[in-house]
């Protein structure tokens, strides 16, 4: 039988142009990096770790998820709505 324990999320990326300088693919480069890669893993994850029967999800965030960040905004949000995601983890870490 094969065992998946703990899936861990430590991503992060963003840009240091101010807020209103960024592109739609600044945008999407930090919400795809910060975000949906969190999401997707997780999606695949999840079966595995719930056939276990006894896994973990250990999201490792930024304070930049709950607090101002400058020029960092849209990395604070990519980084917030994460937390909310895996807040139905078993472990969450900040």
């Amino acid at each position: 039988m094969q065992y998946f324990g703990v899936q861990i999320n430590n991503v992060g990326f963003t840009t240091t142009k101010p807020t209103l300088e960024y592109t739609a693919e600044d945008y999407s480069l930090v919400m795809s990096t910060n975000l949906e890669s969190v999401f997707h893993s997780c999606l695949l994850a999840h079966p595995l770790l719930k056939s276990s029967g006894n896994g973990s999800i250990v999201s490792i965030s930024s304070t930049g998820g709950v607090t101002v960040v400058w020029p960092g905004i849209v990395y604070a949000a990519a980084k917030g709505m994460s937390m909310i995601l895996c807040s139905h983890s078993i472990f969450f870490q900040l």
